[in-house]
């Protein structure tokens, strides 16, 4: 009691100070402390089972004296130091309670107190090397790698530790990200792809693309490693810079073909990349004694000062495998720029992405992970005419008048005349036996040349043949004269809006577009001798065509649409006639033309005028039927220059085919009608209604 009352006189300070003496002598007996009364896990070490590996424990503390129970087991805890991202961070420990050594590792609960043990915990690239498969030969050395703390998503390829290093190569070194997959593995590390270098990215598309791509179907696109959003937009952008870019500012919209031995005209392709491959195929075994050199890492191109390749444009669009095709001439051209001529056709754009379904096939194939604004940004650099001195030219449409006024009397010089502007106004023009300048049924703003306005700018120009693309035809050439000059169109689809590979399936991203068979048409393609100026025709057969890409991928086809078009089973789409369907269509042209005062219906002067010209056309041609489709869709571009009055025009001058046509072949034959389904879609798109 008189203790008590000293104790309550003292002040409240020096009582705390005197119950924690007390209590420390307590807890320092053997009576009191029996289990966790010292310190014991110093300098022990734990091995973990990520990246951290042996974490060693050090200035530790007693946590609690009072044991702990975990699982059953009586535990002792700790608070100890760890070396962590060099520095030192507190971590709970737990020891077994118990005579003799003990045993202490971190404690899982909560989970290692925040401590890494599996993702991304430490460096792991440094000393490791990287081989490239590009033209850069030799390793790529990592050195002085710090790790990033959290693992990052890379977008279509899953999670991966991210690395900073010193990149040593044949260049300055340099920092960069480095790519590793977690865990307790060997480490396996790469450039991120936005910091390989151009050329190694090109051969990574032309391996996969040439041999893989056809291989797939709508149902395993992404099994392809490269149909990842970020990987294809860094090879764009790079492929713009770095190859596009420096060309457009150096020779403008034009360029020089100036192999040594021989050129290659390829006309449009449409997404069609079996015919690619088909003709890539052809040349090689076409060529192989000239001793060209091959393309590193294809087993297709060649490139080499005597042979160029030139594309007429017209990529995308109306084919199943747009995207592929697309990257695989630009990997192409990154890997061989002089070799590989690519030139802009009408179907290089935005806007007839979106009618005619290369927008449709980047969505389902990316997900909405890559627009094309994307695509036309680099496609939009693309030169319009390639020119052979003293031999040929070639562009996409053919003649304008603003060609014609701008470079006529060049002397195949056209890097000094054209411009943006004038290389728009090429890529729709078609050719016709008369003279002058005529209207197309492509639109009410493009014009036909004629043959005499042909010859009269070779002339001028010094050369002699104008090869063009553009204009579907059913050999897949076809060729216009006026005296010693020569118009040559390359049509080199086959089976145009053809479908390969595709598990007996419509591709599902437009089964409108590819609700029909194909058109049977040949494929085509030029091989001009640079040193004598002669020129070979090379086509193909859908068949054929078929066949050669087929035995090169493995790719294997369970429907061939196109060669027996009697045979197909009826789509739905292709249910009854073309009449009945432009009587539907009909429906809509009351609210294209709502609001305006002017008449839908043609005069009658012209629609007779349309008549005889339908009525030419039909009549001389071996195939009433193809060329009825091919008049259809003419007209159907006029949706893409036209206003809604145009639009409407279009659909009755439908009308008027499809009256010559029933005229001159006595009966009522089912013709293609896809163009003109489209069209109420476009209507809708543009938001007419």
């Amino acid at each position: 009691m008189a203790m008590l009352i000293v104790l309550m006189l003292l002040p409240g300070a020096l009582v705390a100070a005197l119950r924690d003496q007390h209590a420390l002598a307590h807890q320092q007996s053997p009576f009191w402390c029996r289990k966790c009364c010292t310190a014991k896990c110093d300098s022990q070490t734990e091995e973990v089972k990520g990246d951290l590996g042996q974490v060693k424990f050090q200035d530790c503390q007693v946590t609690k004296n009072k044991p702990l129970e975990v699982l059953g087991e009586t535990m002792c805890e700790e608070t100890c130091q760890t070396p962590y991202f060099g520095k030192s961070k507190p971590i709970k420990v737990l020891r077994t309670s118990a005579h003799g050594p003990q045993q202490c590792f971190l404690r899982f609960f909560p989970w290692y107190q925040g401590i890494c043990e599996d993702d991304c915990c430490a460096a792991k690239c440094s000393g490791q090397s990287y081989s490239l498969k590009s033209e850069w030969k030799g390793q790529w050395q990592f050195q002085n790698c710090t790790v990033r703390k959290e693992p990052e998503e890379v977008q279509g390829y899953g999670t991966f530790c991210v690395e900073d290093c010193t990149v040593l190569h044949s260049k300055e070194p340099q920092k960069a990200k480095v790519i590793r997959r977690s865990g307790p593995a060997a480490p396996q590390c790469e450039l991120y792809h936005r910091d390989l270098p151009l050329q190694e990215l090109a051969t990574d598309f032309v391996e996969q693309l040439e041999k893989t791509a056809l291989t797939l179907t709508h149902e395993n696109y992404e099994d392809l490693e490269l149909m990842r959003p970020d990987k294809v937009k860094s090879f764009l952008k790079k492929v713009k810079n770095e190859v596009l870019q420096p060309e457009l500012n150096q020779q403008n919209y034009s360029q020089e073909i100036n192999a040594t031995q021989n050129a290659v005209i390829i006309g449009d392709l449409h997404g069609q990349l079996f015919n690619l491959i088909s003709f890539l195929i052809l040349i090689k075994e076409k060529y192989q004694d000239k001793g060209f050199t091959t393309l590193d890492g294809s087993a297709l191109l060649f490139c080499d000062p005597g042979i160029q390749y030139v594309f007429l444009g017209d990529y995308v669009d109306r084919g199943e495998r747009g995207v592929e095709l697309l990257l695989l001439l630009l990997a192409y051209k990154a890997r061989c720029p002089q070799g590989m001529v690519l030139l802009q056709g009408n179907h290089e754009t935005n806007k007839m992405w979106k009618k005619y379904g290369f927008a449709k096939e980047l969505k389902y194939k990316f997900h909405d992970g890559l627009s094309t604004g994307r695509f036309e940004e680099v496609v939009e650099l693309l030169p319009y005419v390639a020119v052979s001195r003293g031999r040929f030219m070639a562009l996409h449409g053919g003649l304008s008048p603003e060609l014609e006024s701008a470079c006529t009397g060049k002397d195949g010089r056209f890097s000094e005349c054209l411009a943006k502007d004038i290389g728009q106004t090429t890529v729709w023009p078609d050719p016709h036996t008369g003279e002058g300048y005529i209207k197309s049924q492509r639109g009410r703003k493009i014009q036909k040349f004629g043959m005499d306005l042909a010859e009269a700018f070779l002339k001028s120009n010094n050369l002699k043949v104008m090869f063009r693309g553009h204009e579907q035809v059913k050999a897949g050439y076809e060729m216009k004269t006026k005296g010693k000059y020569v118009v040559t169109t390359v049509f080199s689809a086959a089976d145009y809006v053809g479908m390969f590979c595709i598990d007996g399936q419509q591709p599902p991203w437009d089964k409108k577009m590819f609700s029909t068979p194909g058109q049977g048409n040949y494929g085509a393609m030029v091989l001009v001798d640079r040193e004598t100026g002669e020129a070979e025709l090379e086509k193909l057969s859908p068949r054929r065509s078929r066949a050669l890409a087929s035995k090169f991928t493995g790719a294997s086809c369970e429907w061939d649409f196109g060669l027996l078009q009697e045979s197909q089973p009826e789509s739905p789409a292709s249910k009854g006639t073309l009449e009945s369907f432009i009587e539907e269509n009909h429906k809509h042209i009351k609210h294209l033309t709502r609001g305006s005062s002017d008449s839908c219906s043609l005069e009658k002067v012209e629609t007779e005028s349309l008549k005889e010209e339908a009525r030419q056309i039909l009549r001389n041609s071996e195939d009433r039927e193809f060329e009825a489709r091919k008049l259809i869709d003419l007209q159907g571009e006029a949706l893409i220059h036209g206003e809604n009055l145009e639009i409407c025009k279009a659909i009755q001058k439908d009308k008027i085919t499809l009256e010559v046509y029933n005229e001159l072949d006595g009966t009522d034959e089912k013709i293609l009608e896809t163009d003109i389904e489209t069209r109420e879609d476009d209507m809708e798109a543009d938001g007419v209604q």
